[in-house]
């Protein structure tokens, strides 16, 4: 579901008339909409401001004035302006539906994270599917974790705005895909939270790196290598963060239906690897359990004699 919403809403963000429409709706000027306002202004939520918003988001059109007002005064008191609150309706609109009290409870887990007024706003406004959360404990928990990785808060957050789905994920998928690029591609945490690596399956990330690794393009830095030299490999957000179109032909210097093979084929030898896995798996409990059974009469025949 945050996946969705969260790319759904980065998607209106970028050029698209929706991100025009708010822009212009919450900019005032003498005239009562303008375009251009102060950064941070903060003012009253108009009835041109909700038309405006209900064009960008049809959804809202079923609210009514008075929970408009009331999630407006509550956003406000809590130091989000006219702005930020109609990005964050246009992004989530089931926000306007709930409580005053249950979004000062969503904006407190967020404060526990302690990234800061003016950060955590950037967070919320941006993705505000985020203010789905409902579980204080699981949040801090994630936060705590990712923090073991990425050493800040101040990552976290930089995490977080590059993949806010990691909020969704569980934490050994988290780490498996930090292991692998921490040990395997040998990737500098720096380097990965800067990227929306993260955000990818681990088969994503495996695709693309042994794609280039067979391409000879990507060759893991040496353990005892200079962390200022610099590497030969494409960076980390070049692999990750592009389009299987544009990693085949600007990255990989090949064409898209190459990648497409290599991935159908490659995608074959990991369901391989599985099967052999869990049957080698199946074969170590049987062992354990006949182990076990040979234990169990030995063990009754002492008793009988």
């Amino acid at each position: 579901m945050l996946r969705n919403i969260v790319t759904k809403f980065k998607h209106n963000t970028v050029n698209s008339k929706c991100t025009q429409r708010v822009r212009y709706l919450t900019t005032p000027s003498k005239e009562g909409i303008g375009l251009e306002s102060p950064p941070g202004s903060d003012y009253e939520l108009q009835k041109e401001h909700i038309q405006e918003a209900v064009q960008v988001q049809p959804l809202l059109q079923s609210v009514s004035p008075q929970m408009w007002q009331k999630a407006h005064a509550t956003f406000s008191n809590h130091g989000l302006d006219t702005n930020n609150f109609l990005r964050i309706v246009t992004g989530n609109p089931q926000v306007l539906m709930r409580s005053p009290q249950k979004i000062i409870e969503t904006l407190e887990y967020w404060r526990s994270c302690q990234f800061g007024e003016h950060f955590l706003f950037l967070l919320i406004t941006k993705y505000p599917a985020l203010l789905d959360v409902d579980d204080k404990r699981r949040l801090l928990k994630h936060i705590t974790f990712l923090r073991s990785y990425v050493g800040t808060t101040k990552n976290v957050w930089k995490l977080l705005m590059n993949c806010p789905t990691l909020i969704e994920q569980s934490t050994d998928v988290i780490e498996a895909k930090i292991v692998y690029m921490k040990e395997v591609m040998r990737i500098e945490i720096p380097e990965i939270v800067k990227s929306e690596a993260l955000s990818k399956s681990l088969d994503e990330i495996k695709y693309r790196h042994i794609f280039l690794e067979r391409l000879a393009l990507f060759k893991p830095r040496p353990l005892k290598a200079d962390p200022n030299e610099p590497s030969k490999n494409p960076r980390l957000y070049k692999i990750t963060d592009t389009s299987d179109k544009t990693f085949a032909t600007k990255v990989c210097h090949v064409s898209l239906a190459e990648y497409e093979a290599f991935k159908e084929l490659f995608s074959r030898e990991l369901e391989r690897k599985r099967r052999e896995e869990e049957d080698d798996e199946e074969e170590n409990m049987d062992e354990d359990v006949s182990d076990d059974d040979d234990r169990y009469l030995t063990n009754n025949r002492i008793k009988t004699k």
